[in-house]
């Protein structure tokens, strides 16, 4: 991708790069590589020794690894305006898990040295980065506790009451725009595909959800936190 082309889009979307000095922003501009990738590729690949860092422009992915039962476990999505491939940049390990193009992305990348750089001489971007570290932990430690603790209708109802966004047409009702596919949506909570299309089945049946071609709609969010959290809610 042509640099004109990189110089379109308005890097200050993603969050911590909205720390940096128009200086520091303009000179990575010219620093930086642009990667546009289809749904299903495979962005970085578990155990291999580069340690650039990614900042999606647009788009989604998951990050991802295999159990020993070799299911596939997703950690985390990451949309347009996240970040990833911090943790080997900062620790110089190989990488620990798989990421993938959910959908058609579009990623900028950097060198671990050019990240690092900026790090150590700008105090506001290293908070914005310990940050997302940080709230990258807290989500790991709730992402587990719900696998371990709450039934699977449970964890399906949770998921898709943190993936929704309020209706800009409706405020009162909320929606999930992009709905990631059943597959998809199965890793995310650590269950079979089956089980997860049975589910939003009933939920659908009991009037709770509506799915479209323009993604998810909650129809009964006081219903559906019913069933993520107990009646007692």
């Amino acid at each position: 991708m042509s640099s004109s082309e990189i110089d379109n889009h308005d890097f200050t979307r993603v969050e911590v790069l909205s720390y940096l000095s128009d200086q520091e922003l303009a000179t990575l501009q010219k620093q930086c590589t642009a990667c546009i990738f289809d749904a299903g590729n495979v962005i970085v690949e578990r155990d291999e020794k580069d340690q650039s860092v990614y900042f999606i422009m647009y788009g989604r992915v998951h990050v991802l690894n295999y159990s020993s039962a070799g299911r596939i476990v997703t950690y985390s999505s990451v949309a347009d305006g996240g970040m990833f491939g911090e943790m080997a940049a900062i620790d110089g390990l190989p990488r620990s898990a798989w990421v993938c193009a959910v959908n058609d992305c579009m990623v900028i990348k950097i060198s671990k040295e050019i990240f690092l750089s900026y790090l150590q001489k700008n105090p506001a971007f290293s908070m914005a980065v310990m940050r997302k570290l940080s709230k990258n932990l807290r989500e790991l430690d709730e992402r587990l506790v719900n696998v371990l603790s709450m039934r699977a209708e449970q964890r399906v109802c949770v998921e898709i009451i943190s993936m929704a966004k309020s209706n800009t047409v409706k405020s009162e009702r909320y929606c999930v725009v992009e709905m990631p596919t059943q597959s998809n949506f199965a890793n995310l909570v650590g269950l079979s595909r089956e089980t997860v299309s049975r589910i939003l089945s009933r939920l659908r049946s009991d009037g709770l959800i509506k799915i479209s071609g323009n993604g998810l709609d909650i129809l009964d969010r006081k219903g559906l936190e019913n069933r993520a959290f107990g009646q007692a809610f």
